[in-house]
């Protein structure tokens, strides 16, 4: 199965946009705020914010869970002075 990255440049009705279960209740949330708002309705911008925030909270939850690899200011500050970037 295609998948699409959703945004207005390169939104393809032919293919699929497959929700998981957190990011179709995030998505029901946000058409719910843009309806409650009542300045129309905005798809695009209701399924990156799904995404966007159902991405977030794995981050989060990645972190709380000890999954993330942490640095000080110090050593990232002596990684980043290590990068041969030129």
């Amino acid at each position: 199965m295609d998948l699409q990255t959703v945004n207005q440049e390169n939104f393809d009705i032919s293919k699929p946009i497959n929700l998981a279960p957190r990011e179709m209740t995030l998505f029901k949330s946000e058409l719910d705020k843009q309806f409650a708002e009542g300045n129309g309705v905005n798809i695009l911008k209701a399924l990156h914010n799904a995404f966007y925030l159902a991405g977030l909270e794995r981050s989060i939850k990645q972190f709380d869970e000890g999954k993330v690899v942490q640095f000080t200011a110090e050593q990232w500050e002596a990684f980043v002075n290590e990068q041969n970037l030129l």
